[in-house]
């Protein structure tokens, strides 16, 4: 061979370098260890930022006895009771967004540009969650706090179902199995999306919406089975013709 001469390849392995060189930087792995990192920061600073009890009265002292220690402590917990709830809803929303996120990747040979766009804002909203969840903590009675972390959590939820969609349209060439699991995987997500966005017109006037947004994970697992069983009897009913037929004939 002259020197110089570009070695002989085949048709199919530049068709693959060239395959190769448009999805560069659209890694999943890559995407998923950053999406891991935001995920687990904002889950540790959901923690943080709940209040700490701070002063002498809540040490015994020859001055403090240890019944009314615990008693300023009892109260402190007490009164900081809206800081908890608060934490565990965020740290229960992001649970759901990362699991569910997790199951996308890694189903993804790679991540087209309208899925790596999309976590964009799907990572600056994480990243946001911590600060309005203490918002909502230390004022539960503030229509504006509740207001603010139902709205974050909502687009939070709007770029997870635009995410979910778009590896649906990625299933083209997939088995029927396969593809109808991702649709409904992306139904059952617009739904809690719809489902939170409702109880955002209530938000401000209704401070037990709390109580309706941890109900969202119930909804979504309702409508699942719901779907699931629709499935089933459609698939049935499909089957029933064919099944009188050999009978017939035998």
């Amino acid at each position: 061979m002259a020197s110089g001469a570009r070695p002989w390849r085949s048709a199919d392995n530049e068709k693959d370098e060239k395959v190769e060189m448009t999805r560069a930087g659209q890694s999943p792995e890559r995407l998923g260890f950053l999406t891991d990192a935001v995920l687990a920061i904002a889950m540790t600073l959901l923690v943080i930022e709940i209040p700490r009890p701070e002063g002498e009265e809540f040490d015994a002292t020859p001055h403090t006895s240890g019944a009314q220690a615990a008693s300023h402590l009892w109260h402190f917990l007490v009164h900081e009771a809206g800081a908890f709830y608060s934490y565990v809803l965020a740290f229960f929303v992001l649970w759901i967004v990362w699991r569910q996120h997790h199951t996308v990747l890694d189903r993804l040979s790679h991540v087209p540009g309208t899925m790596m766009t999309l976590h964009f804002p799907f990572l600056l909203l994480a990243g946001f969650l911590p600060f309005a969840t203490a918002i909502m903590g230390q004022h539960p009675g503030n229509p504006l706090a509740g207001s603010l972390f139902g709205l974050v959590v909502f687009l939070l939820m709007l770029c997870r179902s635009g995410i979910q969609t778009e590896a649906a349209r990625m299933d083209r060439l997939s088995d029927d199995t396969h593809r109808s699991v991702r649709h409904l995987e992306s139904a059952v997500s617009w739904v809690v999306t719809g489902y939170w966005g409702l109880t955002l017109l209530i938000a401000w006037w209704t401070p037990w919406v709390q109580v309706l947004w941890f109900l969202s994970g119930a909804v979504g697992h309702a409508f699942a089975r719901l779907a699931r069983c629709r499935v089933t009897l459609h698939e049935v009913s499909a089957a029933a013709p064919d099944v009188r037929e050999r009978d017939s004939t035998s």
